[in-house]
């Protein structure tokens, strides 16, 4: 598990669609601010619909917006989580600057999606991650 220091270099992890849960290895501190980053023009898809970690929205999908992981975020965001806790998910998008970490953990990753639909899911984002308090 890896510790980020404020003079620590930013970490870069991969992201996987396909995955239910990403392990990153990265150990957020209690208190500690970061910012999380998926650098340039990266994207992933949710079947054949190409997305980035913003995600997406489409009108005739409205009706099954509730069986998403996290219902009130776009399809295919790209959603932080603290240790695999429902409690500790957060947005991240493309980048979500000066996150101060509510409780220490490990920081695991997903695109959000319904929990049965990650078989039809492809590619991957590079998530920076820099510690700066």
């Amino acid at each position: 598990m890896v510790k980020l220091q404020t003079e620590s270099s930013p970490v870069t992890v991969k992201i996987d669609s396909q995955k239910y849960w990403n392990a990153t290895g990265i150990y957020l501190e209690t208190g500690a601010i970061y910012t999380f980053e998926v650098k340039g023009e990266q994207f992933w898809y949710d079947a054949t619909i190409k997305t980035d970690a913003y995600g997406y929205t489409k009108p005739w999908f409205r009706w099954a917006e509730m069986f998403r992981r996290k219902p009130n975020e776009n399809w295919f965001s790209l959603i932080g989580n603290i240790g695999q806790s429902v409690e500790q998910e957060f947005l991240i998008g493309k980048k979500l600057e000066k996150y101060k970490v509510p409780l220490a953990g490990e920081l695991f990753c997903y695109a959000n999606d319904i929990p049965i639909m990650y078989f039809n899911n492809h590619g991957s984002l590079n998530l920076t991650i820099t510690r700066l308090s």
